[in-house]
């Protein structure tokens, strides 16, 4: 049975996952860690050669997988002004995937992108998917959750509006909000401009949604290029767990830090930083994972293109955070 639940918008909030098949829940004790993973996938839903399984193999440790690039629904559905949407089968396959491995997931309601058309199943749109371990976490649908606009298309702020999932920990001694990114691309003066605007905008927004909750966590792909710029883009008070800059793509030639976790210091103090950020080297972890007799490993030598069809041209990032003894604001 295909376990989901398409979360709902700030302005309908509801009393938790219905709609999403639990299993037996396991408390966490105090001086456990919960591990997040945020990887972008490229294009996922759009290549026929994705190795589904593979990366879902590679996953499958973690406690929470945000996801970035999904460009097609996993499964058929009505978009908010009641169009039907069609499941798309090279989505479902990943979703599948991870679902065997024992997540559940929370998938945004629409799709969200740059033109003033959406609810395409191309590039031009992403929605936006979090998996989760139901034995390690709930989603908290009473926590600030959903699209952080209520204009998904063309928005003034964003690129991509950006999507804020809920989640406490089993235990109820820890909640967050993780909110799911991927900003402008490209290196000109005017992406930089607007990768800072975004940013700005999510942390005004985070600042209008902080009554209940603090711990907001902002992670995904931010096209982030030197760290001149990530000083400069980064909100007050806040610190990128990538504050080194270390690469994150999976181009050795062209090696650049994209993708960042950024939160608030005063607040969020359950993020380990004792544990290191990792960047998960994809090309080294899907070499022994490669099967095709009729074909050479795209990572040895490294086909990008071919790579990032079958995997993705971005390393997921993993950072862990702690449980405390009782219940965190």
């Amino acid at each position: 049975m295909r376990r989901y639940i398409v979360a709902v918008t700030l302005l309908t909030i509801s009393a938790g996952c219905t709609g999403v098949a639990q299993k037996p829940m396991m408390a966490l004790d105090a001086g456990d860690h919960l591990t997040v993973c945020s990887f972008n996938t490229r294009f996922l839903g759009q290549f026929k050669k994705k190795d589904c399984p593979a990366l879902a193999s590679i996953l499958r440790d973690y406690d929470i997988v945000v996801v970035q690039e999904l460009v097609a629904p996993p499964v058929d559905g009505i978009y908010p002004d009641g169009e039907t949407y069609t499941a798309d089968a090279e989505a479902a396959k990943f979703f599948d995937a991870m679902e065997d491995l024992g997540f559940s997931y929370v998938l945004s309601e629409e799709d969200t992108g740059t033109n003033d058309e959406i609810h395409s199943p191309t590039s031009a749109t992403e929605w936006w998917v979090t998996f989760y371990k139901p034995q390690s976490v709930q989603c908290a649908n009473d926590l600030p959750h959903g699209f952080l606009a209520a204009d998904r298309s063309n928005n003034p702020d964003y690129e991509r509006v950006p999507y804020a999932f809920g989640f406490r920990s089993n235990n109820q001694n820890v909640d967050f909000v993780l909110i799911s990114v991927h900003l402008q691309p490209n290196n000109s003066p005017s992406a930089r401009a607007r990768r800072k605007h975004e940013l700005a905008s999510i942390a005004t927004w985070i600042t209008a949604h902080d009554a209940k909750e603090k711990d907001f966590i902002i992670l995904g792909d931010m096209n982030i290029y030197t760290p001149a710029e990530l000083a400069d883009v980064t909100p007050a008070g806040y610190l990128s767990l990538n504050d080194e800059c270390r690469p994150t793509n999976t181009n050795a030639s062209s090696p650049e830090p994209y993708d960042h976790v950024m939160y608030n210091t005063t607040y969020t103090t359950e993020i380990d930083t004792g544990f290191d950020l990792v960047v998960v080297n994809l090309v080294e972890a899907m070499r022994g994972l490669w099967t095709n007799p009729n074909a050479s490993y795209p990572g040895d030598p490294y086909d990008g293109n071919l790579f990032g069809q079958y995997y993705s041209d971005h390393n997921p990032v993993v950072f862990r955070m702690m449980v405390p003894s009782q219940d965190d604001d």
